[in-house]
């Protein structure tokens, strides 16, 4: 940014004006006065740039009319990074707010946004994450792209009276009965290997042969599947979280039952366990979907399993790569088993007369 400066003898006194041009082609200005001395304006010449180098930048005039939708859209497909499934939830919170998709983002208000918020009906994690989304849209509409000069979004809250809903962990017994229903190999595996280790989705699906060490009972967890639309998908070298590189023990069960499955299914080139990946995803939700449950009650049940056997927050939140309060909000639930191992332990522990 280029200024000019000027000083003049105003009212017994100096005085130091900037004059600077905008990005939009509009001269400002910004002075002091009151100096005795010529000389003591001067001084003040690096300080009062600095502070017109930090004031908000001017909105662009070319972004005046664009709506939030297109800005979403514009925003993006700047995004090279960002996952198919990412720029879904970004697409899907934009949508969310209804009629003010359609509306010039500069004439959005806080009133306005938390209005619509206000309507939302969906489950409370999926509140925080639309939320979270679209303070980072409205920030970017700041900087870089300069289209308005706050953030709207910062304020709006969402109703935390409502809890979010825990998902069932699966009973052994039912898990047993959903096991012995399937009837292909690979969605077997895929299932017992989710039930064994708690691993995501995506991490599941981009397992190869050399992720597992059968010596020392060990899967190391080092990237993910991704989804680029709707039908395809990429394999990944990183994972959802910073957590997320880890290794997991594995029962001596399930190592017997991959050795006899890689025995009995081809090989894949890259040494894939599921080369059609979304297919296997398929198959596991139709499986569990007839108990009314999901692939993701799997990493419930894990984790519920690991608590009532008296494994640690801290260690189970490393085992699923999660941090420790994720972990607590999310995955832990009372199932049944914990209830009856809890009182087994109280009549033990009061069988004594106090």
């Amino acid at each position: 940014m280029q200024t000019t400066t000027t000083y003049r003898k105003k009212d017994n006194g100096w005085q130091i004006i900037i004059s600077w041009k905008d990005t939009n082609g509009k001269w400002h200005q910004k002075s002091r006065q009151g100096f005795e001395k010529k000389s003591d304006a001067k001084e003040a010449e690096a300080e009062l740039i600095a502070q017109i180098k930090k004031a908000p930048r001017p909105v662009d005039e070319a972004l005046k009319g664009i709506t939030l939708e297109k800005f979403c859209e514009e925003y993006l497909a700047n995004r090279k990074s960002l996952s198919y499934g990412t720029k879904v939830i970004y697409r899907h919170a934009v949508k969310s707010l209804q009629s003010l998709a359609n509306k010039p983002m500069r004439r959005i208000t806080f009133m306005d946004l938390q209005k619509a918020v206000r309507g939302w009906k969906m489950a409370p994690l999926t509140q925080r994450e639309y939320r979270v989304k679209l303070r980072i849209l409205f920030r970017a509409a700041i900087k870089p792209y300069r289209i308005i000069t706050d953030n709207p979004m910062v304020d709006v809250e969402i109703d935390r009276s409502r809890k979010d809903k825990k998902s069932k962990a699966i009973p052994e017994d039912t898990m047993r009965e959903i096991l012995n229903t399937v009837k292909f190999k690979n969605t077997y595996i895929a299932l017992r290997i989710a039930q064994l280790t708690g691993v995501r989705r995506g991490e599941l699906l981009a397992l190869t042969w050399n992720d597992f060490d059968f010596s020392n009972l060990t899967v190391s967890i080092n990237k993910q599947v991704a989804l680029t639309n709707k039908r395809q998908h990429e394999v990944v070298s990183y994972t959802k979280s910073a957590n997320g590189f880890r290794e997991i023990p594995i029962p001596a069960i399930l190592a017997k039952e991959l050795k006899q499955y890689r025995l009995t299914s081809p090989l894949s080139i890259t040494g894939e366990l599921f080369p059609k990946p979304l297919a296997i995803y398929y198959n596991m939700c139709y499986v569990l979907n007839k108990y009314h449950y999901s692939p993701h009650s799997l990493r419930h049940t894990y984790a519920s399993k690991l608590l009532a056997e008296g494994v640690d927050i801290q260690t189970i939140a490393a085992l699923l790569g999660d941090n420790v309060e994720t972990v607590t909000r999310t995955y832990v639930h009372y199932t049944d088993e914990m209830r009856k191992s809890a009182n087994d332990k109280i009549q033990k522990i009061f069988a004594t007369n106090f």
